[in-house]
């Protein structure tokens, strides 16, 4: 028999949570209240466990009622992500870790049973409905990737990505629930400064062709004194920021600059590549912190000369190697393109002998933010193959410097929905979010998305940075697209759907201008540039601020 939960404003329901409940749970009592209150016009009690029972509660966490009412169900772990919600009777128990667990099980209910979605922070949609009933419910979920971090500008908002289940951050936030910081990247320089140490000290530094240089180079590996000067300069940073899961000691971010000294080049040599030597020294440096942070990982890239894997030395069980797939194509997935055969040759070996594997994945046209850029088709593949083959965390940078990055909002949505479950249907997410975002423009919006992804053919190889030149940008591409987002705008219902639509236009306009700067000019498509991007709060076009806004502007005109 279906019970209701809420009818016509009125519902005889309470939500129960542990007298000791933690800040994520009680935080997810509060979602779940204003939820029901924008939704079905009401306002439920929350108590918590020591009270009377009742026969009609939504019981939250794993507290007394919910071992009365599920007595078969084991207590889960702390920090278990996975999570469950079940009727019983009347009752609903929405129950996981208390850390992120049971918080994800509200959202998880609040997604499939009642319809919300959290597109953006600033797009929420509660449909509003006047009965909810249910009946026999059950369902269940755990997470595919365990650290998720969706490296997206309007993803770092902690509500966001709390309500998302991003739990993995680059740097620290405050997000409810807490997050898995990785400290840190291209570490060698902060370590030991050449500013500081290569006057006194160049010993520390590489031979390059017969002589110790620290312009565009790495460190000397083998040198007893750099070991010991990073190893006590991690513990000071371990020591003054505790809140980090892993910290990084890594190569510079440089394609070369290795250390040519005898004993370097021996280990080299006999690994068959720098990335021996390298985690050789990352494993007595993680040593060296174990005592004082069992439970902290010491992390380490695998990047431009040290993706080949060691022949012999193997990372300790607290180091974590982040492989990137920086020279990958991102129209084709890793498994089906030629010009990926390396990376899976880097990832089935890193795969076969590290504890930890970490990705460092990307999303995006570091060039041109704001340019079409079709690697849609390849992103559910992708983050299966990394699944299959057993990374602990995955970070997918994207646009991270600015709004306005190609279609980001539903790719930061996308991706946050496929780490947590690389299973799920990415076909229904996109749609859903055309016509949950977009509105009565959706179906021009994603005949638009259609079109861009399209242009990702089986010759078409994009990489991280694609220029407007790239011939599989045309004239033609443009005209259609523009006839398509015409469309778009004229169906929209209201200026706020409108300004999300002109937002999407953004790269179509940039693409256009740029390849024809004195036309774009002329016509006015410069001009809606500036106006979109003044009003979207679109500081960057590329990754790096190398010209600032106003002077990419200065230039063009």
């Amino acid at each position: 028999m279906p019970h209701a939960l809420f009818s016509r404003g009125l519902s005889p329901y309470q939500i129960v949570l542990a007298a000791s409940a933690s800040e994520s749970e009680r935080w997810a009592a509060e979602e779940l209240r204003r939820a029901l209150k924008e939704i079905g016009g009401m306002e439920l009690p929350v108590v918590d466990d020591t009270t009377e029972r009742r026969d009609r509660e939504i019981v939250l966490g794993w507290n007394r009622r919910a071992a009365q009412l599920l007595p078969e169900e084991p207590s889960p772990d702390p920090q278990d992500e996975s999570f469950a919600y079940r009727s019983i009777g009347p009752s609903l128990v929405i129950w996981g870790g208390a850390e992120r667990g049971t918080l994800y099980g509200v959202f998880s209910f609040l997604e499939r049973e009642l319809g919300c979605r959290f597109y953006t922070p600033s797009v929420t949609v509660r449909p509003k409905r006047e009965a909810y009933e249910f009946d026999n419910l059950e369902h269940r979920e755990s997470p595919g990737i365990s650290v998720r971090n969706v490296f997206y500008f309007e993803a770092f908002d902690p509500v966001w990505a709390a309500r998302n289940r991003v739990n993995g951050a680059m740097f620290h936030r405050e997000q409810i629930g807490g997050v898995e910081g990785y400290w840190g990247v291209h570490t060698f320089e902060r370590f030991v400064p050449p500013e500081e140490f290569f006057e006194s000290h160049p010993e520390y530094f590489p031979v390059i062709e017969g002589k110790r240089s620290a312009h565009r180079a790495q460190l000397c590996l083998t040198n007893p004194d750099v070991l010991r000067i990073v190893g006590e300069r991690l513990l000071e940073r371990m020591r003054a920021e505790p809140e980090y899961l892993i910290y990084d000691v890594s190569q510079n971010d440089h394609r070369a600059g290795t250390c040519e000294c005898e004993e370097c080049a021996r280990i080299a040599r006999a690994e068959g590549g720098e990335s021996g030597l390298y985690i050789g020294f990352v494993n007595q440096v993680a040593e060296r912190v174990e005592a004082e942070f069992p439970d902290k990982y010491v992390g380490t890239l695998a990047y431009h000369f040290t993706l080949d894997p060691p022949k012999t030395v193997r990372p300790r069980a607290n180091v974590v190697v982040r492989l990137c797939s920086h020279d990958c194509c991102f129209s084709h997935p890793f498994d089906s393109c030629p010009r990926n055969e390396k990376f899976m040759g880097y990832l089935r070996g890193w795969s076969a002998i590290s504890p930890h594997l970490y990705i460092w994945d990307y999303v995006v046209d570091f060039d041109h933010y704001v340019m079409p850029y079709p690697n849609f088709k390849a992103l559910q593949r992708n983050i299966r193959i990394l699944r299959d083959h057993k990374v602990i965390g995955i970070m997918e940078q994207g646009a991270y410097s600015s709004r306005g990055g190609d279609f980001a909002e539903l790719k930061m949505n996308l991706l946050a929905k496929l780490l947590w479950n690389p299973d799920a249907d990415a076909e229904r997410i996109i749609s859903d979010f055309m016509y949950g975002y977009y509105g009565h423009a959706g179906e021009h919006i994603r005949a638009y998305f259609d079109l861009v992804q399209g242009l990702a053919g089986p010759d078409t190889h994009i990489h991280i940075r694609v220029q407007p030149t790239d011939s599989m940008y045309s004239d033609s591409f443009i005209r259609e697209g523009e006839r398509l987002l015409d469309l778009a705008e004229e169906a929209v219902d209201g200026e706020e759907f409108l300004h999300r639509v002109e937002l999407a236009r953004l790269p179509l306009l940039y693409l256009r201008h740029m390849r024809d700067p004195q036309k774009g000019k002329q016509d006015g498509t410069l001009a809606r540039i500036r106006e979109i991007a003044r009003r979207e709060r679109v500081t960057h076009f590329e990754e790096f601020p190398r010209r600032r806004l106003a002077d990419f502007y200065r230039d063009l005109d």
